[in-house]
């Protein structure tokens, strides 16, 4: 743009300096240059002909569904890309997809309602508070059926339990299972091998794009941190099952091993992944967990900005780890753990040592 306003307005005088027969061809190859520098500066940056992120995360919140599922979504970059697969593309049609959203419109149901095969609007419009309206409780009991499971992708538009009972849904519970949750009655719980069964099925399949190229506020890093979001939430969701059920070893087992497969696939694994990893470990009763737990820890303390306060009760664990090694090697002995382990160890007691004194 810079460049033809330029050849436009301001290069007009100068090419009247020249004969008549060079002014014409001087400015095409002026213009051809400036063009080809822009293209040849910024092609490599500007290039999007490989750009299927938003594509391949539609993808990956649609298409391992269950047939007949209900798809109930919140966010602009799930709601879009689902719809463009299915509208565009003919993607999972069998699916039925509300956007929370657009159901709080009072034009929705008018509109709307006659494109959802079997489903029943409970009033006019979503809203609870209003006398046309209904609670997403009362849609999703209007809708429950064994042969139509029901997912959440992106969150609750409005929780309808207070915050200090959790937030949600009266009567209903999220449990996460893959890219999206799966919505469940209260009433109705899966044992534990069902729920892990259907995670396995639903383990979201996707190539994030790099950080580097893509800025906050692009909708391409919202696939990014929405993917690594739902890897993280299945052996986080099994760590708070098992601690809520005794320290439930099956389930802390089943989170282990996919903190670890977590954290090995993640490129730079942020300090809460090994945070929540070596709290798994810790609880695990089996042997051979605590230097897992160690390292987890160290590496998470390298990690952090948490303040002391936060931190404190890790600090202590690597500390009396330390010590323990200084016991052993002061015995001739060698350290328990892996020297791999023992050198986070020292590294992550050094940087937080004021802190453990």
């Amino acid at each position: 743009i810079v460049a033809f306003a330029w050849l436009g307005l301001g290069a007009a005088p100068i090419w009247r300096l020249l004969p008549p027969r060079f002014a014409s061809p001087t400015a095409a190859l002026c213009t051809l240059a400036l063009v080809a520098a822009q293209i040849g500066l910024h092609f490599k940056k500007m290039d999007q002909s490989s750009n299927d992120y938003v594509h391949n995360y539609g993808l990956m919140n649609l298409e391992k569904l269950p047939h007949n599922s209900m798809l109930i979504v919140k966010g602009d970059v799930i709601t879009n890309s689902v719809r463009y697969l299915q509208r565009c593309e003919g993607v999972r049609l069998d699916v039925q997809h509300f956007d929370q959203s657009m159901m709080t419109y009072e034009w929705f149901v008018k509109k709307q309602a006659r494109h959802f095969k079997n489903i029943t609007f409970p009033n006019l419009v979503y809203n609870p508070y209003k006398e046309i309206g209904y609670s997403m409780e009362l849609f999703l009991e209007s809708n429950l059926d064994p042969s139509r499971p029901m997912f959440l992708c992106g969150g609750w538009y409005h929780d309808e339990l207070p915050t200090d009972m959790g937030g949600g849904i009266p009567g209903f519970k999220t449990w996460a299972v893959g890219a999206c949750d799966r919505i469940r009655s209260e009433e109705s719980p899966p044992s534990l091998a069902e729920w892990i069964s259907e995670a396995e099925a639903l383990s979201p399949t996707y190539t994030p794009p790099d950080a580097a190229k893509y800025p906050e506020d692009t909708w391409e890093r919202v696939t990014l941190t929405d993917y690594w979001a739902a890897k993280h939430k299945l052996p986080y969701s099994l760590l708070t099952w098992a601690m809520a059920h005794n320290d439930d070893q099956e389930a802390l087992q089943q989170s282990a091993a996919r903190f670890e497969d977590l954290i090995a696939e993640h490129p730079d694994p942020p300090d809460y992944f090994y945070k929540n990893a070596g709290i798994v470990y810790g609880r695990l009763r089996m042997g051979g967990n605590q230097c897992k737990m160690i390292s987890s820890f160290a590496n998470f303390l390298i990690k952090t900005n948490e303040g002391p306060h936060e931190t404190k009760d890790i600090v202590k664990i690597v500390k009396d780890y330390m010590v323990h090694v200084k016991r052993l090697k002061k015995a001739g002995q060698k350290a328990d753990c892996e020297k791999e382990t023992v050198l986070v160890a020292k590294a992550a007691y050094k940087r937080h040592k004021p802190i453990a004194k």
